[in-house]
């Protein structure tokens, strides 16, 4: 078994995941919370038993976690190691924004009384959405690097006759 190839397929998959779960987020979610309060009442509501962010918790470390053990089986290899490497830097990107921009904005969408005027929630709201296409673009990114080093590892990897061009 490859383990560089290995590696670095499932860091694949598990990016791939993490950018499906913020488009979905930009496409279904972030459009519901125009229209507050009343928009935010019925999202308080529909996360009575779990959110987004369940996901987010347990897959953001994951990919974090599998993009070093990829970088970790394909150190050697310059060209793959640096694609790596800048995919793992984009992951911990995306936290941080994840951390300082969204966090702060969830509280106020989903913590605090709603007491704000309206045109105040719906400001925050639009400001969630605008900071999650800058996450989707970083972890797209990260994707893009992740899948030219599994590419590159395919490629040198291939057996001579079968070898891709």
């Amino acid at each position: 078994m490859n383990l560089r190839l290995v590696s670095v397929a499932i860091a694949l998959v598990a990016s791939a995941m993490l950018l499906g779960a913020g488009v979905y987020e930009s496409v279904v979610v972030a459009p519901n919370f125009q229209g507050a309060p009343a928009s935010l009442e019925h999202a308080r509501g529909f996360y009575h038993a779990t959110n987004p962010g369940m996901f987010f918790r347990v897959i953001s470390p994951a990919v974090q976690l599998f993009l070093l053990v990829a970088l970790l089986w394909n150190w050697r290899r310059p060209g793959t190691r640096w694609r790596l490497a800048g995919a793992l830097a984009l992951a911990i990107l995306a936290d941080v924004i994840t951390f300082r921009f969204h966090y702060p904005r969830n509280a106020i969408l989903f913590g605090t009384p709603l007491t704000n005027s309206p045109a105040d929630l719906d400001r925050v709201g639009a400001e969630w959405a605008t900071g999650n296409y800058v996450r989707i673009a970083v972890v797209l990114i990260m994707v893009v690097l992740v899948m030219a080093s599994l590419i590159r590892i395919a490629r040198d990897t291939a057996p001579g006759e079968h070898r891709l061009s």
